[in-house]
């Protein structure tokens, strides 16, 4: 294996802390050499707990550690494109969470970053190193290829939440007052008064565009959109069959969230888990109607999309190809959303 890639941590909130940074941390490819956090009594816990060498207050320092090749960034997405830009000028490699940024302007700066550095951009859409997904995915290839089950005629994306976190916890707390950062405006053109809805569909249901995106394999379009109950409904094209999201939220002890292919005689089934359950690959159900008549349901291996992730991050680095959830691909996912709100704004202009 190459030498441990020197790797930088921006953020100590909930998911830095309990998901990421763990991650990376137990990783054989890297060492954490570096943890910044504007807080500093909690980036002192934090350093505590996991014996890091270098802290500081503020990104920008350590955008100018020399010795950082790649740093995670674990932030809201409209300090995304602040925090990330000057450490890809920089030449570091750098991971964030999903959604890429506030939006596709500021995602682009973000590509136009990278470029100039020479380095990655990865976006965490974790549900894409499911090994669950990842199955589903080579079935529906392998079915496209063989015809088995005819065409693809439609496929439905349902993702109304519930409970995510599964009991994980020790997460490190302090009295101090929030940071008081400048953040980022969503789209410029969006009427003020969907600035918020905007943000919640981007932080939760970008998962689903990019999830349809991976499995399909095929640009989808915006076709029909309503905004106007809690639950949302949004149709897209896909070269020549229709695609359905639905959104919403329900209080339960679980996740519902699945996404399910069909085709001329059969479908292809996704049960995602909830997203902190750890080593717990989505389920995969698949149901044929020819000379076989069956219903198969394959063998996973128990592994965290999580940890994956963050593997195929610093591996794609060493071995210098692209990762599957790049800042490229990523930013699709920021268009989509934005053309879902420009049809519903054209539709419903503000008074």
């Amino acid at each position: 294996m190459s030498q441990p890639i020197k790797v930088g941590f921006v953020g100590c909130g909930f998911m830095g802390q309990l998901v990421h940074l763990p991650n990376f941390v137990a990783s054989e490819r890297c060492e954490v050499v570096a943890l910044a956090e504007l807080r500093p009594e909690l980036a002192k816990l934090v350093d505590h707990k996991y014996h890091i060498p270098k802290v500081y207050t503020d990104s920008s320092e350590l955008a100018r550690d020399d010795e950082i090749e790649a740093v995670g960034a674990i932030l809201p997405p409209a300090l995304n494109d602040r925090v990330t830009c000057g450490m890809l000028r920089a030449g570091k490699h750098v991971f964030i969470e999903k959604p890429m940024a506030a939006s596709v302007e500021a995602a682009q700066r973000m590509l136009e970053a990278a470029e100039e550095g020479g380095v990655l951009l990865m976006v965490a859409f974790h549900k894409r190193y499911d090994p669950g997904v990842v199955k589903a995915r080579q079935i529906i290839d392998e079915f496209r290829r063989n015809g088995r089950l005819g065409e693809i005629t439609f496929a439905r994306a349902h993702c109304f939440g519930g409970g995510w976190i599964c009991g994980l916890s020790g997460q490190i707390t302090t009295d101090e007052s929030p940071p008081q950062v400048e953040t980022t405006p969503g789209p410029a053109w969006l009427d003020e008064s969907l600035h918020g809805d905007f943000a919640n569909f981007t932080n939760m249901y970008s998962h689903n565009t990019n999830l349809l995106r991976f499995l399909l394999d095929t640009p989808l379009e915006v076709n029909q959109v309503n905004l106007s109950h809690s639950t949302w409904l949004i149709i897209f094209e896909a070269q020549h069959y229709p695609v359905s999201l639905e959104t919403g939220r329900v209080t339960a002890h679980t996740y519902d969230e699945h996404t399910h292919v069909y085709f001329e005689h059969g479908w292809v089934d996704i049960v995602t888990p909830p997203p902190l359950l750890r080593n717990t690959p989505a389920q995969v159900t698949v149901y044929e109607f020819n000379d076989a008549k069956q219903i198969t349901v394959p063998l996973l291996e128990w592994k965290w999309a999580f940890r994956e992730e963050a593997e195929d991050f610093l591996a794609c680095i060493q071995e210098g190809r692209q990762p599957r959830t790049s800042g490229v691909d990523s930013l699709r996912d920021m268009e989509i959303a934005e053309d879902i709100f420009r049809v519903w704004q054209d539709a419903h202009p503000p008074s």
